[in-house]
């Protein structure tokens, strides 16, 4: 449909090397944008070779410290040197740390921050460098990929006996071993809603919509068991999400088919949140 179409729009996803951010690489390519895909590094991965071969002259990969002044406005330099302007920024950066699953009193203020700066301060530095573009043209979208747990706490007692990312921590009550979910993650998202409302209020002049996506629990290669069936039974939908099922809402969000939304947070949660 017309009011989909992205052609002839430039987008910026932050974090495009994860999960969500090759699924939405590849949802705005699919619907004509012109998508720059910014990570930190690391080995390039089978799926982001595959969106390169498919979309060649529309797709480029950047490698770039997000938490970095510097880094952001060297790569904003280099995007413009190719383009006239930027339409869409995506954040759907995250940062995991070595006392991620640990029990709440035994989190270290380094995984605090680097929870944080993940989560909610690249966010906030991203913006900062992007949204001087789209002031100067006045229009813009920018998406933030917040959590339904910005929105609702964890029930801790899905994480029971579970090993998630092959990591091995703490104990139970009753001294079988258990993760925790640490409440930096929920702090963080809990936050980027409320940023995103604030920058939606703020910018609402220059015709720059902000929106947040509230992903629920979204579905990966190698889970633990026992904790997919005990996070699925709290859903009405009864499972975790595909992937691609928050590429709808992404491309609704960057596309003129939103054109009077901003400062919504879109929750995509399979019901999870409603009870």
């Amino acid at each position: 449909m017309t009011m989909f179409n992205l052609e002839g729009k430039v987008a910026v996803v932050f974090g495009g090397n994860g999960v969500l951010g090759r699924q939405f690489c590849t949802a705005l390519l699919d619907h004509g944008a012109r998508v720059y895909s910014c990570d930190i590094g690391g080995a390039e991965s089978d799926a982001i070779r595959g969106i390169k071969a498919r979309f060649p002259s529309r797709f480029c990969v950047m490698t770039v410290d997000a938490s970095s002044r510097d880094a952001l406005q060297a790569v904003r330099s280099a995007i413009l040197e190719r383009e006239k302007g930027v339409d869409i920024l995506v954040n759907t950066t995250t940062m995991k740390y070595h006392d991620f699953y640990q029990p709440f009193e035994e989190v270290s203020l380094e995984g605090w921050n680097i929870g944080l700066l993940g989560n909610l301060t690249i966010p906030f530095l991203t913006i900062q460098a992007f949204v001087p573009v789209m002031k100067e043209q006045r229009s813009g979208s920018i998406i933030n990929i917040a959590s339904v747990y910005g929105i609702v706490g964890n029930d801790q007692r899905i994480y029971e006996g579970a090993n998630i990312d092959n990591v091995y921590v703490g104990s139970g009550g009753s001294g079988a071993s258990r993760i925790y979910s640490h409440g930096v993650y929920n702090a963080a998202k809990g936050g980027l809603i409320t940023f995103t409302r604030y920058l939606a209020a703020y910018y609402g002049e220059y015709n720059i919509r902000v929106n947040c996506i509230s992903p629920g629990g979204v579905a990966n290669e190698g889970e633990n068991e026992a904790f997919v069936r005990r996070y699925s039974d709290k859903v009405p939908l009864g499972r975790k999400a595909l992937p691609d099922e928050m590429n709808g809402a992404l491309v609704y969000l960057a596309s003129d088919a939103s054109s009077y939304v901003t400062g919504h947070n879109l929750v995509v949660d399979g019901g999870f949140s409603i009870w």
